[in-house]
């Protein structure tokens, strides 16, 4: 089952293109989506049905979610959350969706695992270790920007180290520089890891997924 706060296109969570109630979407405001997405996707969690229940919004609209956040966290319910638009570059719908404190503010609750994948590869990973720690609260935050599908020297498997090297030009000898980007951040870095290089400089790109 999917909960979302009228976000449904924009996040890209649909199940299915049929109207709600004859599919499993149910989209909801964001200031209903706070208790509703408690209730549903706690109970359906530790109900032990079998299903996997996830929620999406905005990011920036993690703060209306903080309650139902962690009593998933503290209950050990297996919900995942997909938070997308999490970039601190204003978009089109201006500095009141403009997630800024809000990354730092998860990242700080207990049993709650943040993914921040960087393109493709790496998202396809989050979803593949969400889904084998069922006992863990999961957030996968996505990136509203126009990024590369594919970044050169990500993997899928390699995420659930929480962060690995994507490339690196310093051989057997240590880096000049490591640089050390997560989410939509590491295509910017590969482009400044290419010009270093090309200064003669040694640079260790590193991806931290979370």
């Amino acid at each position: 089952m999917v909960l979302s706060s009228l976000l449904s296109k924009p996040c890209i969570s649909l199940l299915t293109s049929k109207p709600f109630p004859d599919n499993k979407n149910n989209k909801l405001s964001p200031t209903s989506f706070t208790l509703y997405s408690s209730l549903k996707t706690n109970g359906i969690a530790l109900n032990k049905s079998g299903l996997i229940p996830f929620a999406a919004t905005f990011l920036v609209f993690s703060d209306y979610m903080k309650n139902s956040i962690l009593l998933s966290a503290l209950s050990n319910a297996g919900v995942i959350y997909i938070m997308t638009h999490d970039s601190i570059g204003p978009g089109e719908d201006g500095p009141t969706h403009q997630p800024v404190e809000q990354l730092a503010g998860l990242r700080a609750v207990p049993r709650l695992l943040v993914f921040r994948p960087a393109d493709g590869n790496e998202t396809a990973g989050a979803h593949r270790v969400a889904i084998e720690n069922r006992d863990a609260l999961r957030i996968i935050a996505l990136s509203r920007q126009k990024v590369a599908a594919n970044l050169e020297g990500t993997s899928a498997y390699e995420v659930e180290k929480g962060g690995y090297i994507i490339s690196d030009n310093s051989g057997k000898s240590l880096p000049d520089i490591i640089l050390i980007s997560t989410g939509s951040e590491p295509c910017l870095c590969e482009e400044s890891a290419k010009m270093l290089r090309k200064e003669g400089r040694k640079v260790r790109l590193v991806s931290l997924v979370f």
